[in-house]
């Protein structure tokens, strides 16, 4: 049997990620790209790599809201200690501290 892979097509079996593909399996949602043994024994595919978003597990509503959801970001709760008053002066010549 040979398959006509496209330069996008993985070149990995999809159900056990070792294998080279050299079978193909039509589904509702396209084709599986497996080797011989996964094919044989009926194995599904392990994980969507590229789902309508692009990312597997990434929803519409965290790629409107990004990282930071909640608004914009927020000051840690601990602050360390404040800082030095008056502000120190540096000598000529040497590094400050």
């Amino acid at each position: 049997m040979t398959i006509t892979l496209s330069e996008t097509d993985v070149r990995t079996c999809e159900a056990c990620w070792t294998k080279p593909v050299t079978a193909a399996r039509s589904t509702e949602a396209g084709r599986d790209l497996l080797c011989e043994e996964c094919a044989e024994g009926n194995c599904p595919r392990r994980v969507d790599l590229f789902p309508p978003l692009g990312i597997f597990g990434l929803s519409v509503r965290r790629i409107e809201l990004g990282k930071h959801g909640s608004g914009s970001p927020k000051t840690p709760p601990d602050q360390g200690p404040p800082l030095p008053s008056p502000k120190p002066t540096t000598t000529p010549g040497r590094p400050p501290v």
